[in-house]
């Protein structure tokens, strides 16, 4: 496993890949739309499980062009990163 995935072929064996960014704008969009916590990292987290399930067949590996499902690291860092987006936005909200 790595830390940082810098190429494709890495892409589901490191914690941060490029994907990493649209979880965070995710996350960001949800709290800026004021979807409530428990909906949003619901959501979330139902999209990582589907991801992980359609991930493990051969048409989600054509899909997605992967030879496999995340690893944990990944799914974890993307959550983290999709709820921390979503704070951001609902602290945003409330400055104004």
């Amino acid at each position: 496993m790595r830390l940082v995935a810098r190429s494709k072929p890495d892409q589901n064996r490191a914690a941060l890949d490029p994907w990493t960014a649209v979880h965070l704008a995710a996350g960001l969009a949800a709290g800026l739309m004021e979807i409530s916590t428990a909906r949003a990292l619901g959501a979330a987290l139902g999209y990582e499980a589907v991801e992980q399930w359609f991930e493990r067949s051969e048409v989600g590996q054509d899909f997605f062009e992967v030879s496999g499902p995340e690893h944990p690291s990944n799914v974890a860092v993307d959550v983290v990163v999709f709820a921390a987006g979503h704070w951001l936005g609902r602290q945003w909200n409330r400055t104004g």
